[in-house]
């Protein structure tokens, strides 16, 4: 039930001959592949490279990809074959993770456009990083006091912060991979800038 690894996946299944539906599983046979270099996240999914995704269609086709590769379905074959499940399993939920969430998604993208990671470019727009232990501290003092205004006040306008800069990003992320240099870039420094927004909204 599991075809030999291969780096391309041919469009019919090796095994039985029927049409390859997904890159890494034959839903007829149910023979599995390895999932090949060229081929991404959405490419797993079978869906447009993008940021524009309906998170019902992500959640839909993994569903069916997991159904069809999860080990337990394949609790009855060789070593060989529960380990490919097991690495399938693990790529799908990967992949899953990645594109259902907005802000990974356009990280994602950034990445496959040949964007910096957020481990090679940590910066963020000047001033941000002043400003957030500025508000982090302000927030703290509020919550120590149990001033109720207060942190109702800084709760909605750091999620209206929060909500401008999604915009930002996915109007960013809409124009890769063919966004210019300084786009990338403040798509990087935004991307950086969410995480510490992120930890904000979690103080509340």
């Amino acid at each position: 039930m599991m075809a030999a690894p291969k780096q391309t996946v041919p469009s019919k299944c090796l095994e039985c001959h029927a049409e390859l539906k997904t890159p890494v599983v034959c839903e007829k046979c149910y023979s599995l592949y390895p999932v090949p270099a060229t081929v991404d996240f959405f490419g797993l999914f079978q869906l447009p490279r993008g940021y524009d995704l309906e998170t019902q269609e992500v959640e839909r086709r993994f569903l069916s990809l997991s159904r069809s590769i999860h080990p337990d379905f394949f609790t009855t074959q060789p070593p060989e074959v529960r380990q490919m499940s097991v690495r399938l399993s693990a790529e799908i939920n990967e992949a899953y993770r990645v594109l259902k969430n907005p802000v990974l998604r356009a990280e994602y993208l950034l990445e496959l456009a040949g964007g910096e990671s957020a481990a090679a470019d940590k910066s963020v727009p000047a001033e941000f990083l002043g400003e957030v232990m500025l508000l982090r501290e302000e927030i703290e003092d509020a919550l120590a006091g149990d001033d109720q205004p207060a942190i109702v006040r800084h709760q909605e306008s750091t999620a209206r912060r929060h909500a401008q800069l999604q915009e930002r990003i996915a109007s960013l992320a809409r124009k890769l991979p063919e966004a210019k240099y300084a786009e990338m870039l403040e798509l990087r420094q935004l991307l950086n800038s969410m995480k510490y927004l992120d930890s904000i909204l979690k103080l509340f």
